[in-house]
């Protein structure tokens, strides 16, 4: 018996200052998942944001994307 990796499919993604930016539904509500595009960008120490509609949660992920671009 094989094993496969369970994959999820974002409802929706985009790119914002060269992250990948995945919103997917969570059981409490919504996720964005933030991931660096380039080896140049910052990985941020928390990639994932989470919140009761996808406008909050994409709100939140652009603002820690716009925090790790200031420093």
């Amino acid at each position: 018996m094989r094993s496969h990796p369970i994959q999820t499919a974002a409802d929706f993604r985009f790119i914002y200052r060269g992250y990948d930016l995945e919103v997917t539904r969570a059981p409490s509500g919504w996720r964005v998942g933030v991931y660096p595009r380039t080896a140049d960008l910052p990985i941020l120490r928390r990639n994932e944001v989470y919140a009761c509609d996808p406008d909050g949660a994409i709100v939140e992920a652009k603002g820690r994307v716009d925090g790790a671009l200031r420093l």
